[in-house]
């Protein structure tokens, strides 16, 4: 949907009586979600505002997040013990608003597992957990995994939080890209995430 501009003016009365120290103010014709504001002063119209409510609904601003790629690296430590990157701001209260991840190298291997999620600073899970796949070692390698949050996660700080998809008593090192909140909506078809390309 696109505003076109309107005549605004045209038609409206003028005040029969105007003194050069009075300054009256109306507000005239609303016409498809556009406002104007004209205010009087000294006998003369001046226009001093439009505010359009287009393809936003209601005049409601929203800014929505990008599709980022923050770097992180850490080692994953043994029998399923959390290991954390610091915290983002999630600024959505939509939970099928994904978040991001992608781990292009793993110390395991290529084609290992390492399981991910959203958690709190209190270590309060707020999104499902997934098992990424490691790729090839290469900055393009791996798959995007685009993931819901849970309620928990609207509108509050989230870390990125990894373990071992299997008990183990060794360590290693992960490598990857996540992002908090892509803008991307979850499609319908999928419950709780899909995956793509490195670059999708």
């Amino acid at each position: 949907m696109h505003c076109h501009s309107h005549d605004f003016r045209s038609g409206v009365s003028r005040f029969n009586s105007e003194t050069s120290h009075t300054r009256r103010s109306y507000i005239i014709n609303l016409f498809n979600n556009k406002f104007q504001e004209e205010f009087y002063e000294n006998g003369r119209v001046i226009a001093i505002g439009t505010i359009l409510a287009c393809s936003i609904g209601l005049g409601t601003l929203s800014v929505e997040a990008g599709n980022e790629n923050s770097g992180y690296s850490f080692t994953i430590k043994k029998e399923q013990a959390n290991t954390s990157t610091g915290t983002k701001y999630r600024q959505t209260t939509t939970e099928r608003n994904t978040w991001k991840v992608r781990m292009y190298k793993s110390e395991e291997g290529t084609n290992t597992y390492t399981t991910y999620w959203l958690e709190k600073s209190n270590g309060t899970n707020v999104s499902p957990s997934v098992k990424v796949k490691a790729g090839s070692g290469g900055l393009n390698s791996g798959r995007n995994h685009y993931i819901k949050g849970n309620s928990g996660a609207n509108a509050t700080e989230v870390r990125l939080t990894a373990e071992n998809n299997n008990y183990s008593s060794s360590t290693y090192s992960v490598d990857g890209y996540w992002d908090e909140e892509t803008g991307r909506i979850l499609p319908g078809q999928y419950k709780e995430f899909y995956t793509t390309e490195y670059n999708k």
